[in-house]
């Protein structure tokens, strides 16, 4: 039996996913079982996994069923005693599945742990964060977080004021590099799949800690999160959809009247980033149809978020659980 699976999830990722799984051939090729699950992409990327990588167990959909569905596809059949979920935008860097491993061994009440994740550019990625709350997501929408970065109290839902050079318990580490311990996973359960994309590992981290498991981040082992690899991150839909898991966690675990809440604080928060946003669009004259700057972007992206959020205000019984097209 391999000590460690690797999940992979992939969408239209091909030439990203061939560089993640280049960079886990490079460290471990015979201590390791890779699965990787396709969620139906169109690009080419299974013919070249099964081309470059046959030792891969491919598990292709017939369709986009959505990012927890698709782990857990990789969790039924994975082996191993530790199991890594990853993104296929991910590369590694030197020793960090061994660094990883050796981390969990010794630190045996740690159920989930995450690694430092770098931009393409070299620079720190952020990469835990404090559970969504009443009090942080307020924090949020009036940039309390921004205008005190270093506060942990304003600062807890993005943990600004984290330091990212020591080995710490967190709430919850991103998703982009989730390492699992199987006997941690038989007590935590899978995904939740209601979440389709975004907060599922919110929610399995949230999970962890209710069972008992620490949640840690750990920073010798270090990876390349190019990001944006599926999706256009700034799409209208993949706000929604941010914001929409993000609500969806929170109510699962909240009393209705405390959630109405949350929902009213985070779009007054959106209304506000719309007002900023559009104000700066139309003083960089930004508004004609040849261009698309990341301004008005942003705009279009805060507009639709809005009148998602208005609409499952007046419409509280519209089926929020259904991911966006």
């Amino acid at each position: 039996m391999k000590a460690l699976s690797i999940v992979i999830i992939n969408y239209n990722t091909k030439a990203l996913i061939l560089c993640c799984l280049q960079s886990i051939m490079e460290q471990a090729p015979d201590t390791c079982e890779i699965i990787v699950v396709d969620n139906h992409s169109t690009d080419g990327s299974t013919e070249a996994i099964k081309r470059q990588f046959p030792g891969a167990l491919l598990i292709e959909n017939e369709r986009n069923e959505g990012y927890a569905k698709a782990v857990n596809k990789g969790l039924v059949r994975s082996r191993g005693e530790w199991i890594l979920v990853l993104n296929s935008d991910i590369e590694l860097r030197p020793h960090a599945l061994q660094n990883s491993i050796e981390f969990m061994r010794n630190h045996l009440d740690t159920g989930i742990a995450g690694c430092k994740l770098f931009n393409p550019d070299g620079t720190l990625q952020p990469s835990c964060e404090g559970f969504p709350s009443l009090w942080n997501i307020l924090c949020e929408s009036f940039f309390l977080d921004k205008l005190f970065p270093r506060s942990r109290l304003f600062g807890k839902l993005h943990m600004t004021y984290f330091n990212y050079d020591r080995a710490a318990k967190v709430d919850r580490v991103m998703g982009a590099f989730l390492l699992i311990r199987k006997t941690a996973l038989a007590e935590i359960g899978f995904m939740d799949e209601q979440f389709f994309f975004y907060s599922e590992e919110v929610d399995w981290c949230y999970r962890a800690w209710q069972k008992g498991w620490a949640v840690y981040f750990f920073p010798d082992a270090e990876a390349i999160h190019y990001g944006g690899g599926s999706a256009d991150p700034v799409s209208p839909a993949l706000f929604i959809e941010r914001h929409k898991n993000r609500f969806l966690f929170y109510r699962k675990y909240h009393d209705p009247l405390s959630s109405f809440c949350l929902r009213m604080v985070a779009a007054l928060g959106i209304f506000l980033r719309l007002v900023a946003w559009s104000c700066l669009a139309i003083h960089r004259g930004l508004w004609k149809k040849a261009s698309r700057p990341a301004s008005t972007k942003k705009v279009r992206a805060y507009w639709a978020t809005l009148k998602w959020y208005l609409g499952l205000a007046f419409s509280p019984n519209a089926d929020d659980s259904a991911p966006c097209p």
